[in-house]
């Protein structure tokens, strides 16, 4: 839950800031991360008394968080904001700079704002502050302006979560409100939630009223009020400009038109208006088969009927997935509950893939550890009665050159490896190209994890040539991951249909650091339809026997 680790990040933020408590500050700032990778179950976890028994959720840290859910006062963060400028707890989200510097840009230049600080930094104040330096300088900047770039949007699970909570209001004052635009079509990034609300003025007027102020992401009501007009409006409030263009000059090729003023047909004596009470029926009109709204973009062709169209990927198509974290690396949940949390996903397999050893600052697994867990995995499985297979692996570092992180023999123990990029991912373009080509082309490489990158309105993606890689991925017969996590999305949509166009599967993966992460699978699923992928083009889409199969086939030396 979002305001939960604001909260906590917020109080470990000042006590860091003021220099004091070193330990109580790194017990809220780990809190803060505890209660991010749970997401949306914190409340859950809190009630049903699983949040006190989470290694690093102490006393002090759970009555912190039970009065955040009940709405009480948080006697902690009160007395550190009677203390801090208000402005100064807005920097922590400067990427690059921590509470130590920041407090020196407070005392040693008394900067208290973002704003202050961009212009110090416009004035090159930061060079000769001890501790600074150009490179830090630029840092900075380049952070700021990713902060400002960030404002302007919501990632897909903000503005999904915004836009139910959204409909749920409108239906409880009995209101009919459908979502349309950016959201319906499942874009990474929206600037708000778009809703079309079915009434007069006054009705859209109540609309807007009941919304105002309701959470933290922005909405925006719009209205038709006539409801034979209702399923028009939607769909063409939903599609983008160049997708309502073809409809309408498809209902052109009829003698018709296709407007706000409905859908027009000529049947010999001239255009009438069509009555459709849903999209579906507009679609069936034009003599075409519905365009899911995730596809609704430019340069998707219509399809008529008679003619077969693509089979687009479902959620239930997934059978398993490959890139998951315990407590053995920096996850939340232990072996079994992973495992529990699958089977109850219907998930056939669950791919465990801890950090590797050179990812010391994440829990990364020296040999003798990794080793130990897949013994414990192959009992686990002897005993699983109807639970999820579990599958060994590793998430292994991309090293320098594109190599791996473990010597041949111990890669070879292992069913699936997937190769990450966690550190240098500004290097030089042509470097970085050459580094991922390389591990695509590593005969241990099942799957290349998360490849650009991108932090979605935090990071951008590695300036590397993806196209040049997924050839390489084609040519060294891996996948290539389309890690769901909300913050990522990497591969994205654009560079996935690549894929799909090369042969290259694509391997939906959560990359769940708790049981409850499992469900960004779903997040997935939307981009891999914007993709148009379909069931064949999706690794864990096979059943277990084919994907072992897949993964006992490929070559080794």
């Amino acid at each position: 839950m979002a305001e939960v680790k604001d909260v906590l990040d917020k109080i470990g933020f000042g006590y860091g800031l003021l220099g004091e408590h070193p330990m109580r500050a790194r017990a809220y700032t780990n809190g803060a991360r505890i209660i991010k990778k749970l997401g949306k179950g914190v409340r859950a976890a809190y009630y049903d008394g699983e949040l006190g028994k989470i290694r690093g959720i102490g006393k002090g840290l759970l009555g912190t968080i039970g009065a955040v859910l009940e709405g009480r006062p948080v006697p902690q963060l009160a007395e550190l904001e009677e203390r801090i400028p208000a402005g100064l707890f807005e920097t922590r989200r400067i990427r690059g700079i921590g509470p130590s510097k920041i407090r020196a840009l407070w005392h040693e230049l008394g900067l208290t704002t973002v704003a202050e600080i961009e212009y110090a930094c416009n004035e090159n104040r930061l060079v000769d502050l001890k501790g600074f330096g150009p490179k830090t300088q630029e840092t900075v900047l380049a952070s700021i302006a990713a902060m400002r770039e960030g404002r302007e949007g919501l990632r897909q699970d903000q503005a999904q979560e915004g836009a139910r909570a959204a409909l749920q209001r409108l239906e409880a004052e009995g209101i009919r409100a459908a979502l349309v635009g950016d959201v319906r079509r499942g874009t990474e990034i929206a600037t708000s939630v778009d809703l079309l609300v079915l009434g007069d003025e006054a009705v859209q007027d109540r609309a807007g009223k009941l919304l105002a102020g309701e959470g933290t992401v922005p909405v925006t009501v719009t209205g038709c009020a006539d409801p034979s007009l209702f399923a028009v409006h939607t769909l063409l409030a939903t599609g983008t400009s160049g997708h309502i263009e073809a409809l309408a000059a498809r209902a052109g090729e009829r003698g018709g038109s296709l407007d706000a003023e409905g859908l027009f047909l000529d049947s010999g004596m001239g255009p009438h208006l069509v009555d459709c009470e849903d999209e579906d029926a507009v679609y069936a009109a034009l003599g075409l088969h519905p365009t899911p709204p995730a596809r609704r973009e430019p340069g998707v062709p219509l399809v008529g009927v008679g003619v077969a169209r693509p089979r687009l990927l479902r959620r239930e198509d997934l059978r398993g997935a490959l890139h998951n974290h315990t407590t053995d690396s920096d996850g939340i949940h232990g072996l079994e509950e992973m495992r529990a949390a699958a089977t109850a996903a219907g998930l056939e397999y669950l791919g465990i893939s801890e950090h590797s050893r050179t990812a010391a600052y994440a829990g990364g697994l020296p040999v003798d550890r990794l080793l130990d867990q897949v013994q414990r995995i192959a009992a686990m499985n002897d005993a699983r009665g109807d639970d999820a297979v579990l599958l060994t692996g590793v998430e292994s570092d991309i090293l320098r050159d594109g190599g791996l992180d473990y010597p041949d023999e111990i890669l070879a123990a292992l069913q699936v490896v997937v190769a990450s990029v966690h550190t240098r991912y500004s290097a030089d373009p042509d470097a970085m190209t050459a580094r991922m080509c390389a591990v695509a082309r590593n005969p241990f490489t099942a799957v290349v994890g998360h490849p650009t990158g991108r932090l979605l309105l935090g990071r951008p993606a590695s300036p590397y040539d993806v196209e040049a890689f997924l050839d390489a991925c084609a040519e060294g017969g891996c996948a290539v991951e389309l890690n769901a996590n909300p913050q990522r999305l990497d591969l994205d949509e654009v560079h996935c249909a690549m894929a799909k166009e090369r042969g290259v599967l694509v391997s939906i993966s959560p990359d769940a650091h708790s049981a409850q992460a499992l469900s960004h699978l779903d997040h997935g699923v939307v981009i891999a339809r914007r993709a148009g992928l379909g069931p064949d083009d999706v690794l864990n889409c096979m059943p277990l026997g084919q994907l072992e199969a897949w993964l006992d086939g490929r070559p080794r030396p």
